[in-house]
This record gives structure tokens, sequence and C-alpha cells, in this order.
């Protein structure tokens, strides 16, 4: 790159060939990041990052001889944190991170088994480099020699083609952040994001100009009608409510063996009897994960793809469903083994109407209590029903357990499947074990429920928040792909059951209607027998909707959806011709125009969803809804 002879003094030792070094270690650097997690285009994508890293170093060669050592250093630095950070990223989430991650670096020390699980000596070439370095360059022996001011003049004229080159493509990149990386390489990405980030802050502004307008418009879309809700409607009325928000709980693991073992010996006993499992059942989670599980299911709104709701959107007012539960005589409680800050669960749970929260603070434990991010679940649940055999009732409790969670590693005395040879030490038998584990425990909280008089008059719902082994990893995919003998595309790594238990109402069903978090919220209202309809809400009542819908836009691409028949993903470029459509059951393909409409569908609705969210319209809602039945 730099080796012509352009410097005024050939005979001095300089740094100028250390800045050289740096640059080619840089682009390895970019070549193992893409190697981890590029399935394709890593030739041509590798190519597209070098005008970035040629930039970077080059503006180091046109620095004032005092500040270069210093501004390589810092160059080479940021280069290393940002691969470094990106690659275990990815290999946690499956994707690469916003910049808007960075609202959630103070849950960074709650994962951090789960980021050393994930951790590989190869990951550490990216950062391994700058101790040396650092110490090298504090040496004094270290010159810089000046460029000649005929090169400089030839840096003036290149940089800015470079920079072109990078930053040209990004207001006409049709598809996502992920779609910018697949396709012109890791500093585009970030520099897209950035981009993007700021487009959406003036949308926010421009929504708030034609505030009255877009309430109108919202609320022309009313809520489903009370007088449709036929079927179960009221069957549990007046009964407590207790939600189990299982971590990580995927549905292929339901009535399932493993080598002999049954995983969930518990949850598949609460199906046989007093239940209605669905199991179409997706995840519909944002960035926020658990939290944004909760979220939808309290406010059956869309997370957004980008933020997480209980970090960004804690200072909004909603109409959630422990709010109208409240106008019905019931009293609120949410249960987590973990620090009351985890996902600012402690100022966003005021918000949508849960009056009393009981974390980790609360608990009795000691330090080897603490299993991956919290609380046992064995104790966690023995401690929950104490809390709730002398609360008021009728309760509303979300139960959300812990133990489950990423990367699924639990003692070995707890450890009751016996895995096969070559599911040691992986993250899939690390998974069933755990899971195996939770359903132990949650079998025993049924029966703390039963021995404290709290399970005869309870409506218990159980549901997992989100997938436990995405298929990022090529590790995940294939392991699972072998053990379901199916591919494992998003609507299988999506799935996760949902049961409605209600004790002595004699009801076994299995209920193939397509469904998701989202329709939880108007689900129980129907089953409480609770005519409410103010507000907004995206999803349906499951025993009555003429049909199943769900739309997604994390992990998948927005304007993705899953219904009864069959199954839409949208391409990474944002061009609808160019995604996959499959039919749910055969899994075949079909024709993508037959999934047209409901993709405008999902479009329209996690639009609509976030306007609502960036202007904090719900009040606005309600008042313009009761406007209306004045009139």
């Amino acid at each position: 790159m730099f080796k012509f002879h352009i410097y005024k003094n050939k005979k001095i030792q300089s740094i100028n060939r250390i800045i050289e070094i740096m640059f080619i270690i840089s682009l390895l650097k970019v070549l193992l990041l893409y190697f981890f997690t590029q399935e394709k285009n890593i030739i041509s994508t590798f190519l597209y990052t070098i005008p970035a890293i040629i930039i970077a170093y080059s503006i180091v060669l046109m620095m004032k001889s005092k500040k270069v050592k210093r501004v390589v250093f810092i160059v080479h630095f940021l280069i290393a944190i940002i691969l470094f950070v990106d690659l275990i990223y990815y290999q946690y989430y499956g994707f690469l991170p916003s910049i808007t991650t960075l609202l959630f670096v103070g849950n960074v020390p709650t994962i951090w088994k789960s980021i050393f699980f994930i951790l590989r000596p190869a990951y550490f070439i990216m950062i391994i480099d700058l101790i040396p370095l650092g110490i090298y360059l504090k040496k004094k022996s270290i010159k810089y020699i000046k460029i000649k001011n005929k090169y400089k003049q030839i840096f003036k004229i290149i940089i800015p083609i470079l920079i072109l080159i990078v930053i040209i493509p990004i207001p006409f990149i049709k598809g996502n952040t992920t779609y910018a990386y697949n396709n012109y390489g890791i500093f585009t990405y970030h520099i897209y994001d950035i981009y993007t980030q700021l487009i959406n802050k003036e949308e926010e502004v421009i929504a708030e100009k034609d505030i009255d307008d877009e309430v109108k418009k919202i609320t022309k879309n009313t809520n489903r009608d009370e007088k449709n809700y036929k079927k179960y409607n009221g069957i549990a009325k007046g009964k407590n409510i207790i939600m189990v928000q299982f971590e990580s709980l995927q549905n292929f693991l339901i009535n399932d063996e493993y080598n002999g073992q049954v995983l969930t010996p518990n949850l598949n006993k609460l199906i046989k009897k007093d239940s209605i499992y669905f199991n179409n059942f997706y995840q519909q989670v944002g960035p926020g994960n658990t939290s944004d599980a909760e979220f939808v299911v309290n406010n059956s709104l869309y997370p957004t793809n980008n933020l997480s709701i209980f970090n960004h959107y804690n200072e909004n007012n909603y109409y959630s469903l422990p709010m109208i539960l409240k106008e019905n005589g019931y009293s609120t409680y949410s249960f987590h083994g973990n620090d009351e800050k985890f996902w600012s669960r402690k100022d966003m749970y005021p918000k949508i109407g849960i009056d009393n929260f009981i974390s980790l603070e609360n608990f009795n434990y000691e330090q080897e209590d603490i299993i991956n991010i919290g609380l046992n679940d064995m104790d966690f649940y023995e401690q929950t029903i104490r809390h709730l055999k002398n609360v008021d009732t009728p309760f509303y409790s979300m139960v959300i357990s812990v133990t489950s969670h990423h990367p699924y590693e639990i003692p070995e005395g707890l450890v009751d499947i016996e895995l096969m040879e070559e599911h040691k030490g992986t993250l899939f038998g690390n998974y069933i074990q755990s899971i195996h584990y939770a359903d132990k425990a949650f079998g025993q909280f049924i029966e703390g429920l039963k021995k404290e008089g709290l399970y005869e008059d309870s409506l218990i719902v159980v549901y997992g928040d989100h997938s436990g082994l995405y298929p990022a990893r090529s590790d995940n995919e294939k392991i699972v792909e072998d053990y379901l003998n199916v591919e494992y595309k998003f609507d299988e790594f999506m799935n996760i059951p949902l049961i409605f238990h209600l004790p002595n109402s004699e009801i076994s069903e299995i209920n193939e209607t397509v469904g998701g978090e989202i329709d939880i919220f108007p689900t129980i209202l129907n089953l409480l027998g609770i005519k409410n309809n103010k507000g907004k809400r995206f999803g349906n009542d499951l025993f009555n909707t003429k049909r199943g819908f769900v739309a997604n836009q994390y992990y998948v691409h927005e304007g993705s959806f899953i219904d009864d028949e069959k199954v839409f993903e949208m391409s990474e470029d944002g061009i609808f011709e160019n995604s996959m459509a499959w039919d749910r059951e055969t899994k075949k393909s079909i024709d993508i125009e037959k999934c047209r409409k409901d993709y405008e569908r999902a479009i329209s609705e996690i639009e609509e969803s976030r306007i609502i969210l960036q202007n904090d319209l719900i009040d606005d809602i309600i008042r313009e809804q009761n406007k209306n039945q004045d009139n």
C-alpha cells in the first residue's frame, strides 16, 4: 500500500512501515470476521471493505508528526474493537449489533456467562496484537517520516474518491442492515446503520406534525368487536391468572424424547388434561428478547426491530392487559429472578400496570443458588408461591423463569439427561439438559400451587418467550436439522408452545390455529369474559379468529409472516420478488404472489405500531375513541 518512495528522508527508521503492517493485519481480521459470519459473498464483500481501511490508515499518514503514533494506535484499536465486538455479538445473537445496542451495555454483566461460552481462541486474534503494538509504539527510536508534498496532493484526491466508494451506495440500499453487511461489508454496514437511525429520528418529527391525522387513521381500524367472542367466552371469569414465561422454550421439545428420555414430562402432563395447547405458535420479539416478549404479551403491540422497548419506550403511556385487569379488581405482580434494573423492568412495569415487582433483591438466596443469569428455577418457583399465597385475589402474575437461559449450563448434580457422545459440549446438548431441569422445576411449581390452594382457582398460561437455538451458528443448524430431520427455517426455530391450563375445565384440545405472542392479550380477555375495546391491539382472540396470522421483523426481515397455510420470508435486499415462500405443512415452494396481500398487511401493521410507539399515541387513540362514542 505505502511501499513507494514518497518520504523526504529514507535513512531514518520510521513508523510508516508499522502502519503498512497494521493495515495488512486489519485486512486479515476483516477476512476472519467474514469467515465466521458470512455464508456467501466473502470475496466480493472483502474487496469492498478494502477502501474503508485504506482511508483510515491513509489519513494517519497525513497527520502532524507529534500525533501520528497516538492516532495510528487509536485507529488500529478502534478497528480491532469494532471487529471483536461484531464477532462476539454475531455469535450470540446471529446478526451484527446496531448503534442502538449501546443502549443495552448495562445488561452485559448479566449475560457474561453466555458471552464466555461462545468465546473461541480464534476470536482473540482481533485484539491480541494491541498490547505488543502499544508497547512497541512507546519506543522513542520510532520516528515519523513526512510524506513529500506532491504525494500529499495525490492522497487528497484519492481519499475523497475512496470515501465516495464507501458511502455512495448507502442511500440506495433497498434492504435492511443485514443486506448492507452481506453486500457492502462491515464498515458500510455500520455507516448505513447510523444513517437509518438518523432517518428514523426524522420520521418521528414528521409524524409529530401530523399527529391528529395519524390518530384518526389508526382509530378507524378498531379492535375486534367483543360480540364476536363465542368459543370459551368467560370460562375463566374471575380466575387468578398465572403467566409462566418459560425461558427459551421451543415447541419441538414438547412430547419429545431424546435417546429414550422424555424431555418435558411435566409440560406434557399439563397438556393432557384441562388444557388447550397451541402447537403452531410463534415468537414476535425484537432486540429486547425476553423483555420484548413481556411487552408484546401485555400490550398486543409489535416491538421494533432496532430498539429494546423496555429500555427506549419506558416513559410512554400504555393501555395494557394488567391495566384492564386492575379495572376489573385484579392486583398485578411480576416475578423475575434477576436484578430489578435488568432491561429496565423497574421503570417499565409501572407504565404497563404491574404494581408489584418481585426481583432478585426480594428473594432469599446464596451465591451458589444462582444459575446462568439469575436465581435457579427451583428456588425461584418455591419463593414465588410464598409471595402469591399472601396477595390480594384475584391476581395477575407474570412468572418469568431464567435457568434455561443461554448458555444453558447447569451444575452437574442437576443434570438428568444423558447426552449422546456427539452432543456433549455442544449448545444443543446444554439446551436440552437445561430445559429438562426447568421442566422439572415447573412441575414442582404446579404441585406447590396445589399444596397452597392456588391451583384450582387459577388460569395458568405457559409460553416460551423466544427460541433457544437460533440457526446463525452452523453447528446449531446442522445438529437441530439432523435431530428433527427437517430444514431449520425460521418457522421452525421461532415455533414456541402456548398452553392455557384451566383446572377442572375438562377441556383437552390441541389447537392448530397459527398465532403469535401478540394474540395472548385478546385471547385472555375472551377467556375472562371481559369486554373492552379501548386502545389499540393488533392481536386476535385465537379461539375465535377466522384465520391465523403472525408478522415477524426480527431474526428475519420485516414483511415476513406465517399464516395457517403458508410461510413467507422476506428477502434481505428488501425486494418482494426476491423473497421465498413455502407451504407450511409440506415445506414445498409456492408462488410468492400468493403472499403479497399478507406481506403488505405485515408491513402495514408493524409500521402502524411503530408510529404509536414513536409518538406515544395510546392515550390520544383512547381520547379519539371516546370522542367518537360521544358523537
